[in-house]
Parts: C-alpha cells; sequence; structure tokens
C-alpha cells in the first residue's frame, strides 16, 4: 500500500510539465463553413449557386427531417416562398 502510494507521489510533479491545452479558434458549431454563405439569408434558394462537393439539404420552415448528423453538411432553412430564413450546421 505504502509502495502504491509513494508512486502517486512521485508522478505528482510529472502533471506540472504537461503542455498546456490551446483553446480552439473559430467558432466550434461552424463546421460546415455556414459562415461563408451568411450573405444568402433573405435571398431565394433557386438563385443560389453551390460548389458541386458541398454537402447542403434544402428544408421548408417547419419540415420534418432525419435526425442523422453530419457535421460538414449545411442545411438551408427557407419559407413558402424559397426565401432563405437560416443556415446551419448537421
Amino acid at each position: 500500500m505504502k509502495y502504491i502510494a509513494l508512486m502517486a507521489l512521485a508522478a505528482l510533479p510529472l502533471s506540472a510539465c504537461m503542455a498546456e491545452e490551446t483553446p480552439a479558434t473559430g467558432d466550434p458549431t461552424d463546421t460546415c463553413g455556414m459562415s461563408g454563405y451568411s450573405s444568402l439569408v433573405g435571398t431565394n434558394v433557386a438563385a443560389v449557386t453551390l460548389p458541386a462537393d458541398k454537402v447542403v439539404r434544402v428544408l421548408k420552415e417547419g419540415q420534418p427531417a432525419t435526425m442523422d448528423f453530419l457535421e460538414d453538411r449545411l442545411n438551408i432553412e427557407t419559407d413558402d416562398d424559397g426565401i432563405i430564413l437560416r443556415l446551419y450546421c448537421g
């Protein structure tokens, strides 16, 4: 028992040698790059051109959607007239 306590006490100074964790930069909720498309809010979704490799899902406000979460998918929520109301990742 003394041996375990002695080993734990010996390891204590080593914990002070650990590198500091650097804080993450940017918005942790912007995993899909939505900040680059924020200017689209208020425009008609039919007039929007996005890169072909961009994973996008267009939903009408209140429309049911699957619960699968894809962090790189850009979700575009529109009203009944196709005007973009909001963007979010998932």
